[in-house]
């Protein structure tokens, strides 16, 4: 996870996309698919928490691979763009748009966790081949915005940055048993 980020400046990677080509469409291809597939094994509610739990990953790399100060620098980005949307919503309507709450996690939250989940790995492996943190930057406003779609609306900051924060799910270690791989 090391490579998570792209920092080395002089790293070499095979197929590195020319000047001025961009990596955008192949974070933007990985979030589509992860979002069909979603869509075929949960519901809409679902599929907003997988895009979460998506969001979370990214979060949770940048916090560990480049500190808290970039973290919150997802977190404003993030924030920014429901304020944009909230302020999209309040030109055209003429009215406040309310927060849309969060939906409880269904039957397909799993499954839909795991997919973005996935789909968010992708994007940061993508970003490791990069020159910059362009595919990053991406990922993160690919996840908000469609996040911002499949709810209808924005939700309130601080129900959204409680589910961001939260400490990822790791696997129980078992003490004394051996693990073989074949």
């Amino acid at each position: 996870m090391n490579e998570a980020l792209n920092t080395d400046a002089g790293a070499d990677a095979p197929n590195m996309p020319g000047e001025g080509e961009s990596l955008s469409p192949v974070v933007a291809a990985i979030l589509g698919t992860a979002v069909a597939a979603a869509a075929k094994r949960s519901g809409n509610g679902d599929v907003v928490r997988g895009l979460i739990a998506g969001l979370r990953i990214l979060r949770a790399t940048v916090e560990e691979e480049a500190g808290y100060t970039m973290a919150a620098a997802v977190d404003n980005a993030i924030r920014t763009r429901l304020l944009a949307d909230n302020l999209s919503r309040l030109r055209v309507s003429g009215e406040k748009p309310q927060a849309v709450p969060l939906p409880d996690p269904g039957p397909g939250a799993s499954a839909a966790a795991a997919i973005f989940e996935s789909a968010a790995e992708s994007c940061l492996t993508v970003n490791a081949h990069a020159e910059d943190n362009g595919p990053l930057e991406t990922a993160v406003f690919a996840f908000t915005a469609q996040l911002l779609q499949q709810l209808g609306g924005a939700p309130e900051w601080r129900s959204l940055a409680g589910e961001l924060r939260r400490p990822l799910a790791v696997a129980p270690d078992p003490e004394g048993e051996e693990v073989t791989l074949h």
